[in-house]
């Protein structure tokens, strides 16, 4: 495959920022601050007030719900006025509030906005240590647009990324948004494969029930074989993706690829994982249903979740 990095274009325009009061956000909104003047972009900073919990509030209170929410908007207005003035913003900018159900609002607006990228916190207002709230793992799975989760409490530049590559056609995608944003924030960069020997994942039982390997194996080709093809593969992506920054080239053994990307960057001290939301491999599967819970339960880092370029068309 011929990786055709260097026409593709990845400057950032219009960034969506979803904030929630809780210091994931914060670090959200200070991530988003800092791309958007460093791109020259436009923020724009989104707050959702729950309908939900709006409507339960109204009920208890036998209050009509118009009532509440004009209420809520009201000093929901002022809190985030307060809030915001924590973290002065550079214009352009633009704030707004709404009523309504939060993954919906967020996703419709990164639709609307025509966002090249929406950020949010990797914990929201439940402030799981551990990892993503429900909300944040949603949007990384839904939204039609590059998805920054951002960990609490990072709001510097990103210094240690590790960039996850299937050899997929996404992966050319992948990899130079991986260039541009380490050109820009001057961060090392570790282009990972994580690979399984195919005969670990093959059943183990003999004809007559007994333990044992599987006949099928025995075609297999040697684990050195496999492991110079991937190498050679990762070598050549890495060669034309890595022009002009500090990048290494990295094979990670786990059949689970979820956790053996986590575990990787936990050694590796990363404070940025990106990876594609699509690909040949299991990491079709990464975004898309229980591996991306179990990645985002324990990520030790912020993760930026590079989505197919005609995503936002097809949404």
């Amino acid at each position: 495959m011929t990786y055709n990095i260097t026409t593709m274009n990845t400057s950032l325009k219009t960034i969506l920022v979803a904030i929630d009061f809780s210091t994931g956000s914060r670090a959200a909104l200070e991530q988003a601050e800092r791309l958007a003047t460093r791109h020259e972009a436009k923020l724009h900073v989104l707050h959702v007030i729950d309908s939900v919990a709006l409507a339960t509030l109204a009920g208890h209170r036998a209050e009509p719900f118009e009532s509440a929410a004009r209420t809520a908007v009201e000093g929901g207005r002022k809190a985030l006025e307060a809030w915001l003035a924590q973290t002065p913003l550079s214009p352009p900018h633009e704030i707004t509030l709404v009523v309504g159900a939060p993954l919906h609002e967020i996703l419709q607006h990164a639709k609307y906005l025509h966002a090249d990228l929406l950020v949010a916190g990797v914990a929201g207002s439940g402030e799981n240590p551990a990892g993503a709230g429900s909300v944040s793992g949603k949007l990384a799975r839904k939204s039609p647009v590059n998805v920054l989760l951002v960990r609490s409490g990072h709001s510097q530049a990103f210094q240690k990324i590790v960039t996850c590559v299937d050899f997929s056609e996404h992966s050319q995608r992948v990899a130079e948004i991986t260039r541009d944003l380490a050109f820009r924030e001057v961060a090392a960069v570790d282009f990972v494969h994580v690979w399984a020997d195919p005969g670990s994942m093959l059943p183990v039982m003999g004809p007559f029930g007994e333990s044992g390997l599987s006949m099928s194996q025995a075609a297999l080709p040697p684990p050195e074989e496999l492991t110079t093809a991937l190498r050679e593969q990762l070598h050549k992506l890495v060669l034309e993706a890595a022009s002009g920054i500090s990048a290494q080239e990295i094979l990670h053994e786990d059949r689970r690829v979820g956790h053996g990307i986590a575990d990787y960057a936990e050694i590796a001290g990363a404070d940025l994982i990106i990876i594609g939301a699509f690909g040949r491999t299991n990491l079709r599967y990464l975004l898309l249903g229980s591996t991306a819970e179990r990645l985002l339960s324990r990520v030790p880092c912020s993760v930026l979740v590079v989505k197919p370029a005609d995503a936002a068309a097809d949404a």
